[in-house]
């Protein structure tokens, strides 16, 4: 209602400070006054906190010490380039920390990181949203965010830890959630009840102006690593099999 509104639900218009990127920005000023950096242009790719975050990004993901190439976010923050193969061997990592060949450092803020979003579902998407429906149904074995332009990334952690990456062509979101389902059963890292927990995500009938039932939308595609990735924590990449 708020937001038909045009407000904040507090009878306040809305602000940057309701972006749903705010919590990063507030992290970003923050790790400037943690790191002793001039928070002034802290958006710009060549403030230090920008290259210090390029150059942990290219630790963790596994794509080298170079800062990748970037371009500028809805929120004016750098969003760097990054292979889809890539952002899988850092789920992996989110997955399995001690297996990622990470200094202990990192290792623990990933698993603190895995640890705190699996705890907390709601504070990833929110309420009604497929991504905690997602982590909340699997107890945070299964960990997912989404991004834009039809980008998602799971961390499957457990006995069988493994990272996945998605990309959507055409950037759209209507076929994300059956796809995802479908990709984590083909892994066998979706059970039967987590699955029966996130029917209510299966795409609805379609129908035309007149109510005329016409198709539905089905998850199609084979695992050939051209539009998903999957990686387990040492960076090798995995097949789909049977659930």
């Amino acid at each position: 209602q708020a937001e038909e509104r045009g407000d904040s639900g507090q009878g306040a218009p809305w602000t940057a400070l309701h972006n749903n990127c705010s919590g990063k920005h507030a992290g970003m000023l923050l790790a400037c006054r943690k790191l002793g950096f001039d928070p002034a242009g802290y958006i710009d790719p060549q403030h230090p906190l920008q290259q210090r975050i390029a150059a942990e990004l290219g630790e963790v993901l596994g794509a080298g010490a170079p800062v990748p190439p970037c371009g500028i976010d809805g929120c004016s923050a750098p969003t760097f380039a990054v292979p889809l193969a890539a952002l899988a061997r850092g789920f992996a990592a989110l997955a399995d920390p001690a297996a990622s060949g990470l200094d202990a450092k990192r290792a623990d803020a990933l698993g603190r990181l895995g640890s705190s979003m699996a705890a907390h579902p709601e504070m990833v998407a929110g309420p009604g949203r497929f991504t905690t429906a997602l982590i909340a149904a699997t107890a945070g074995r299964v960990v997912g965010k989404e991004g834009a332009e039809g980008v998602y990334a799971l961390a499957v952690r457990g006995p069988r830890p493994l990272g996945i990456a998605i990309k959507f062509a055409d950037g759209a979101e209507r076929c994300r959630d059956i796809v995802v389902l479908e990709l984590l059963q083909r892994l066998g890292a979706l059970r039967p009840a987590e699955r029966a927990a996130l029917a209510g995500f299966d795409p609805p009938v379609e129908r035309n102006h007149r109510g005329l039932a016409v198709g539905r939308i089905e998850a199609e595609f084979e695992l050939d690593g051209t539009a998903a990735s999957v990686s387990d924590p040492a960076g090798q990449a995995v097949r789909a099999r049977p659930a």
